[in-house]
Protein backbone atom coordinates (compact mmCIF):
# COMPACT_ATOMS: atom_id res chain seq x y z
CA UNK A 1 0.00 0.00 0.00
CA UNK A 2 2.75 2.79 0.54
CA UNK A 3 3.72 2.01 -2.92
CA UNK A 4 0.60 2.90 -4.52
CA UNK A 5 0.49 6.13 -1.80
CA UNK A 6 3.32 7.66 -2.65
CA UNK A 7 2.82 7.22 -6.62
CA UNK A 8 -0.40 8.54 -6.06
CA UNK A 9 1.03 11.67 -4.02
CA UNK A 10 3.80 12.11 -6.76
CA UNK A 11 1.33 12.25 -9.43
CA UNK A 12 -0.66 14.62 -7.65
CA UNK A 13 1.79 16.60 -7.40
CA UNK A 14 3.37 16.41 -10.69
CA UNK A 15 -1.13 17.47 -12.08
CA UNK A 16 -0.49 19.93 -9.68
CA UNK A 17 2.36 21.72 -10.66
CA UNK A 18 1.81 21.05 -14.32
CA UNK A 19 -1.45 22.64 -13.90
CA UNK A 20 -0.37 25.94 -12.02
CA UNK A 21 1.79 26.77 -15.02
CA UNK A 22 -1.50 26.67 -17.61
CA UNK A 23 -3.85 29.27 -18.05
CA UNK A 24 -7.58 29.12 -18.24
CA UNK A 25 -8.97 26.77 -20.82
CA UNK A 26 -10.93 29.34 -23.01
CA UNK A 27 -12.18 25.29 -24.78
CA UNK A 28 -14.03 24.58 -21.47
CA UNK A 29 -16.12 27.25 -21.39
CA UNK A 30 -17.37 27.05 -25.44
CA UNK A 31 -17.66 23.47 -25.33
CA UNK A 32 -20.83 22.01 -27.73
CA UNK A 33 -23.48 19.83 -26.53
CA UNK A 34 -23.10 16.64 -27.63
CA UNK A 35 -24.82 13.54 -27.56
CA UNK A 36 -21.77 11.42 -25.28
CA UNK A 37 -22.10 11.18 -21.76
CA UNK A 38 -18.57 12.28 -21.03
CA UNK A 39 -17.07 15.54 -21.28
CA UNK A 40 -13.88 15.43 -23.39
CA UNK A 41 -10.97 16.76 -21.52
CA UNK A 42 -8.30 18.82 -22.97
CA UNK A 43 -5.74 16.16 -24.39
CA UNK A 44 -2.82 17.75 -22.73
CA UNK A 45 -4.78 17.43 -19.62
CA UNK A 46 -5.68 13.59 -20.55
CA UNK A 47 -1.76 12.63 -21.86
CA UNK A 48 -1.40 13.53 -18.10
CA UNK A 49 -3.95 11.93 -16.53
CA UNK A 50 -2.72 8.73 -18.79
CA UNK A 51 0.80 8.56 -17.28
CA UNK A 52 -0.02 9.37 -14.31
CA UNK A 53 -2.51 6.56 -14.49
CA UNK A 54 -0.26 4.23 -15.82
CA UNK A 55 2.08 4.68 -13.33
CA UNK A 56 -0.02 4.53 -10.51
CA UNK A 57 -1.72 1.59 -11.32
CA UNK A 58 -0.49 -0.55 -13.79
CA UNK A 59 -2.95 -3.58 -13.14
CA UNK A 60 -6.16 -1.03 -13.94
CA UNK A 61 -4.14 -0.16 -17.06
CA UNK A 62 -2.81 -3.06 -18.02
CA UNK A 63 -3.62 -4.07 -22.15
CA UNK A 64 -5.85 -0.50 -22.00
CA UNK A 65 -4.85 2.06 -24.45
CA UNK A 66 -4.38 5.77 -24.11
CA UNK A 67 -8.13 6.48 -25.19
CA UNK A 68 -9.61 3.87 -22.30
CA UNK A 69 -7.85 5.21 -20.04
CA UNK A 70 -8.31 9.08 -20.54
CA UNK A 71 -12.26 7.88 -20.87
CA UNK A 72 -12.03 7.19 -17.16
CA UNK A 73 -10.77 11.01 -16.76
CA UNK A 74 -13.25 12.58 -19.33
CA UNK A 75 -16.28 10.20 -16.97
CA UNK A 76 -15.41 10.98 -14.06
CA UNK A 77 -15.38 14.96 -15.38
CA UNK A 78 -19.02 14.51 -16.90
CA UNK A 79 -20.17 13.43 -13.51
CA UNK A 80 -18.57 16.03 -11.33
CA UNK A 81 -20.06 18.41 -14.20
CA UNK A 82 -23.29 16.41 -13.79
CA UNK A 83 -23.67 17.73 -9.73
CA UNK A 84 -23.42 13.90 -9.06
CA UNK A 85 -22.15 13.24 -5.15
CA UNK A 86 -18.19 12.79 -4.38
CA UNK A 87 -19.63 8.89 -3.37
CA UNK A 88 -21.56 8.16 -6.61
CA UNK A 89 -18.60 9.73 -8.50
CA UNK A 90 -16.08 7.27 -6.72
CA UNK A 91 -18.51 4.32 -7.46
CA UNK A 92 -18.41 5.79 -11.01
CA UNK A 93 -14.88 5.12 -11.20
CA UNK A 94 -14.76 2.08 -9.67
CA UNK A 95 -17.03 0.92 -12.73
CA UNK A 96 -15.42 2.66 -15.36
CA UNK A 97 -11.49 1.39 -14.24
CA UNK A 98 -12.46 -2.01 -13.95
CA UNK A 99 -9.80 -3.99 -15.95
CA UNK A 100 -11.24 -7.44 -16.14
CA UNK A 101 -11.49 -8.92 -13.10
CA UNK A 102 -9.19 -6.15 -11.77
CA UNK A 103 -11.30 -3.31 -9.48
CA UNK A 104 -9.86 -0.52 -8.46
CA UNK A 105 -9.83 -0.17 -4.80
CA UNK A 106 -11.77 2.81 -2.73
CA UNK A 107 -8.64 4.32 -1.89
CA UNK A 108 -7.59 4.23 -5.50
CA UNK A 109 -10.65 5.52 -7.07
CA UNK A 110 -10.49 8.34 -4.54
CA UNK A 111 -6.90 9.03 -5.57
CA UNK A 112 -8.39 9.00 -9.38
CA UNK A 113 -11.06 10.84 -7.99
CA UNK A 114 -8.68 13.56 -6.57
CA UNK A 115 -6.41 14.22 -9.97
CA UNK A 116 -9.83 14.23 -12.36
CA UNK A 117 -10.74 17.33 -10.01
CA UNK A 118 -7.49 19.81 -10.54
CA UNK A 119 -8.50 18.63 -14.37
CA UNK A 120 -11.59 18.76 -14.53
Amino acid sequence: MSRTTAALAAGTAAFALLLTGCGEDSSTAAAPATTTPAVQVDPGKAGMFVVSYRNAFPKLAAGRDDLAVSGVLNQTCSDIKAGKSEADTIAGIVESSTNGSVSATEQEARAVYDMAKLMC
